[in-house]
């Protein structure tokens, strides 16, 4: 894992527990260059989510995205963060439930056969 600090690859875990809600795994990391500790949050993923933009481009689904633009909508509302985070948790499950995984394409079998 990288140091957000200092850049440097080397970092040892020195806590790590799972969320109240049980929906992802926090680590309390330390950086070996630099000292500085910082915390990570691993998460189960069900499957690749992709977005379809309007332009027909397939782009990586985004959680950060989800979860500063329900921080945007109610920045100026006494909501708990961990409110926030439950509600894009649980979002992010209902989509990997309800996504339909991407299936090959067939071969078109269109062939004609004259007599």
């Amino acid at each position: 894992m990288r140091c957000p600090f200092c850049g440097g690859e080397e970092t040892q875990v020195k806590d790590s527990r799972p969320t109240e809600d049980n929906t992802a795994i926090r680590r309390r990391r330390i950086c070996n260059t630099c000292g500085g500790r910082f915390t990570t949050f691993e998460r189960v993923q069900l499957r690749e989510l992709l977005v379809l933009k309007r332009s027909g481009r397939r782009v990586p689904f985004d959680r950060e995205k989800l979860m500063r633009s329900v921080q945007i909508a109610v920045r100026k509302r006494p909501v708990d963060p961990d409110k926030i985070e439950r509600m894009v948790s649980g979002i992010v499950r209902q989509l990997e439930v309800q996504a339909k995984p991407k299936s090959p394409r067939k071969p078109s079998a269109t062939t004609s056969w004259k007599a």
